[in-house]
């Protein structure tokens, strides 16, 4: 990949085929994770009261057991109040950072497999850098990255570890974001 950089009034970067497809896939394998891009969605053609009343039945519930989940959607209290807390905004967070995914995909595809560079407009940047730091923090949680210490200890991984291409791509998803973040700043 070649990093982020502005050219007029949007973001550009250049990404090989097997880079634009592992950003692909780990996207969608977000969006599974979230519940899907159309889960929750409201069938086309119903008027108001009954997109209101399709839409609190397909509500996705979200399994909190999981660590990564617990990450992407921390508590915001520790008592019986984060269980309102939950119910009234969790649904919003998660429709949010699928229809971010959805932008990510979406530029990823104008791509043409890596054939035309990434363009950005200056409204998807929010949704990218969102939508990498999600994947970022994904990673981290299945690989147990936790603090500095617990990232420095993968650093020593054999090369026959499978948490090794992860470790590589959790570094790579950090230039992209880094690269991404600078070149706004310029």
């Amino acid at each position: 990949m070649r990093a982020f950089r502005r050219v007029g009034d949007h973001l550009e970067a250049e990404l090989e085929e097997f880079e634009v497809a592992l950003l692909a896939s780990l996207v969608e394998q977000l969006q599974d994770i979230l519940g899907g891009p159309d889960s929750g969605q409201p069938p086309a053609g119903l008027d108001a009261f009954e997109r209101l009343a399709a839409a609190s039945a397909t509500q996705v519930e979200l399994d909190h057991d999981d660590p990564l989940i617990e990450r992407l959607f921390p508590a915001a209290y520790t008592d019986e109040r984060d269980r309102d807390f939950r119910r009234f905004t969790e649904d919003d967070a998660r429709r949010t950072r699928l229809d971010e995914a959805s932008v990510v995909l979406s530029d990823l595809a104008a791509t043409a497999d890596g054939a035309e560079p990434l363009r950005l407009a200056d409204d998807d940047f929010e949704a990218w850098v969102k939508t990498i730091n999600a994947l970022r923090l994904s990673l981290s949680v299945r690989l147990g990255i936790t603090d500095a210490a617990s990232l420095d200890a993968l650093q020593g991984l054999s090369a026959r570890d499978p948490r090794t291409h992860m470790l590589d791509i959790y570094d790579w998803l950090g230039f992209v974001l880094e690269s991404l973040l600078d070149a706004a700043a310029s």
